[in-house]
């Protein structure tokens, strides 16, 4: 009896059926343009594939495929096992719903209905859709009404499509190209019978076990095929599954930190990058080859940035060797000590303000500066000390304690404000960063880095860097004047000038013009070498993740040699300028008096030029060099006062008239005397002017009783 009722009301529906649907209905170019792939695609600016990385973890999802594009054996089999009168029917299989009737009517098992176009409905989600458990008769009604609308507006071959682009195959694998590219590793057109048979087995219940889609599969396969062999696949269908979770096979990963950073910023599912793909293959076999030169001296990583100077488009973005055990860390933009490589930013500002000319002599012998956290005393790389240096030789063989003096009168809140202008992150107070900001004494990322050395190959005009292959639109930043930028790419690009640490063959010296500047952070933890061509500026990074120290490992031999092929390959077919000189710079002969350094041809800017230079441009304020800061001393009543007299000694004050002070009462005019000592405790030693009394230096001891 209830076999007869569900007929009638089967028999009843069909009578009722109405052709009408009023709602809107996509066309297939709308679900095809809607139909995004999960993952992002990254191309380089010819618009060859560079990356494609994965955004949505919801599912996985490939690119929309043609039928062409799709292996006749899986669309063989799928109409075999989903809808065999696919090409017949107008939306629903009459013959499939009247047979459904009557197995009802005989109390057997109900048979599919559900045709292609019916699916589809439900994968575009138009209508209810379909909830858990059995459809009802009114879903089923409505899901058949919406196939006939689709059929009257897509063409068979569209639905077809469609269908293996929408439909949902193993896990979160859906649509055919991603589960073709993880489960098989290869291109859906490739598929053979095997393989597609296993695809259309996982359609009814994608999460089904091996042993059902096995047995599933296999007649599916002999259904077109009455002598496949299904034991020969068995094997290679429990290796696809276990691939459920593997990266889709035939993705290129040339720039895989460049496709997160750019991606993150340019939300976009295809982005159209500034990087050539040539290039960035070429500098990641250098960095490669390289790092095999040093795998011995504890060297694991490096990362390389190469920008254009007038667009600013980033050419290549390297943040990691393929081999490298932290290989998904973006040393790029990673924060890092920057060693020697912001002392061209220090000595610039310094020429602005006309503190110091190139010929300059400065002082590279030992000091120590008072500041608020105790005394600063800054060491050469190699702790040895040239004496009087100009600040050409200074700059160029990158000497620290001149650099410290020229700090020193530049000031530090200027220093850092010109530094935050270009774009490096120092969010501390002036005092923070101190005297030891010549130095490097802060972080900072290569990213930064490069665009700050793109600014000094600029004249001193600073732009963002450009990420995109259709160019950028940047408003300049005038930060330094073309003067003082151009005397520093003369010093950075001088080979004779930096001869006295580097040697005159060191891989800073290219057969073309180019400037650069090399850094090494404390410990030997960081090795910078950032400079420019011409057209290309080039920043180099090479050290360990885990910030362990390389084992002798300087800037001149760690990054250097990476920087100097990557400029070889850039320039091989183009050639590099000197640029040109802009006014209100004037060049002339100098020579130096009671001074080691030999005549030569020396530029000025205009009204600071000398013909003789005779005597230090910035003045070495006088030092206590004794007794030493921080000193500690025990008094004993047994030994004669005498014996126990505590030497004071001056260095730096030539013909300047000083007096000691201790604890606020004067004692000597000498510049060497001995003290009896006769307070104890923590004592204040004050080097006064005589004159002015104004404090040229101070120093605290203590004398125990």
């Amino acid at each position: 009896m209830r076999s007869l009722s569900r007929l009638f009301l089967i028999m009843s529906l069909l009578v009722a059926w109405t052709a009408a649907w009023g709602e809107p209905f996509p066309s297939f170019e709308q679900v095809q343009q809607q139909t995004q792939s999960s993952d992002q695609i990254i191309l380089d600016r010819s618009g060859q594939l560079l990356q494609r990385q994965r955004t949505q973890w919801l599912w996985q999802r490939g690119d929309w495929l043609r039928l062409d594009q799709i292996s006749p054996a899986l669309l063989r089999l799928l109409l075999h096992a989903e809808d065999q009168r696919f090409y017949e029917h107008a939306g629903v299989d009459w013959y499939a719903v009247l047979g459904s009737a009557w197995s009802s009517l005989w109390g057997q098992r109900l048979r599919g209905t559900s045709t292609l176009s019916m699916q589809l409905v439900d994968l575009l989600g138009l209508g209810s859709g379909r909830r858990n458990g059995p459809r009802s008769l009114t879903a089923k009604w409505e899901q058949a009404r919406l196939a006939q609308q689709l059929e009257k507006r897509w063409t068979k071959a569209q639905i077809l499509e469609a269908y293996v682009n929408l439909a949902p195959f193993k896990g979160e694998l859906v649509g055919v190209d991603a589960m073709a590219r993880v489960l098989w590793q290869k291109e859906a057109r490739a598929l053979n019978y095997a393989e597609s048979a296993l695809a259309v087995a996982m359609l009814p219940s994608p999460n089904a076990s091996l042993s059902v889609l096995k047995a599933r599969s296999c007649v599916l396969w002999r259904g077109v095929q009455p002598q496949a062999d299904c034991e020969a696949y068995a094997w290679s269908y429990q290796q696809a599954l276990a691939r459920s979770g593997q990266p889709a096979w035939g993705n290129p990963q040339l720039a895989p930190h460049w496709g997160r950073w750019v991606g993150a910023l340019v939300k976009t599912p295809i982005v159209k990058s500034s990087i050539d793909k040539t290039t960035q293959q070429q500098v990641q076999a250098l960095i490669h080859k390289h790092l095999l030169d040093l795998r011995h001296s504890h060297v694991q990583d490096a990362a390389v940035v190469v920008l254009e100077n007038i667009s600013g488009q980033v050419v290549a973005y390297v943040g990691a060797s393929a081999v490298s055990t932290a290989s998904q860390y973006d040393h790029v933009q990673a924060l890092r000590q920057a060693g020697s490589t912001l002392k061209p930013f220090l000595y610039a500002l310094a020429f602005a303000q006309k503190r110091i000319t190139p010929a300059s002599l400065l002082a590279d012998t030992a000091a120590q500066f008072s500041t608020p956290y105790g005394l600063y005393i800054p060491q050469n790389y190699d702790e040895q000390f040239m004496g009087w240096i100009s600040a050409r030789v200074a700059l160029a063989s990158s000497l620290n304690i001149p650099a410290v003096r020229v700090l020193a009168q530049v000031e530090v809140a200027s220093f850092q404000r010109l530094l935050q202008q270009m774009g490096f992150s120092l969010p501390y107070a002036e005092d923070y960063y101190g005297l030891g900001l010549a130095l490097g004494g802060v972080e900072v990322s290569l990213w930064q880095l490069s665009q700050a050395y793109r600014a000094l190959a600029n004249n001193g005009q600073w732009t963002p860097a450009c990420l995109q292959a259709d160019g950028c639109a940047h408003q300049a930043k005038p930060l330094l004047p073309a003067t003082a930028t151009w005397l520093v790419q003369h010093i950075l690009s001088d080979n004779m000038a930096r001869a006295l640490t580097f040697g005159l063959d060191s891989p800073l010296h290219t057969p073309f013009w180019s400037a650069v500047k090399t850094g090494t952070s404390k410990d030997m933890r960081d090795n910078w070498a950032v400079g420019f061509s011409q057209h290309y500026t080039v920043g180099v990074w090479v050290g360990n993740t885990d910030g362990s120290a390389m084992h002798d490992v300087s800037g001149v031999s760690g990054a250097a040699p990476i920087w100097h092929e990557v400029m070889q390959w850039l320039h091989r077919d183009v050639a590099s300028e000197a640029p040109v000189m802009p006014a209100g710079v004037v060049c002339q002969t100098i020579q130096y008096r009671h001074h080691d350094e030999p005549s030569r041809q020396e530029c000025f800017l205009q009204g600071t030029e000398q013909a003789v230079i005779e005597s230090v441009m910035i003045a070495t304020p006088p030092r206590i060099s004794a007794p030493t800061a921080g000193a500690h001393y025990a008094w004993d009543p047994d030994i004669p006062v005498t014996q126990q007299r505590i030497r004071f000694a001056v260095k730096g004050v030539e013909a300047l008239p000083i007096v000691w002070r201790i604890n606020q009462r004067l004692v000597s005019h000498d510049a060497i005397f001995y003290w009896e000592p006769n307070q104890f405790g923590r004592l204040q030693i004050d080097l006064l002017h005589a004159d002015t009394h104004q404090i040229l230096d101070t120093i605290f001891i203590s004398i125990q009783e």
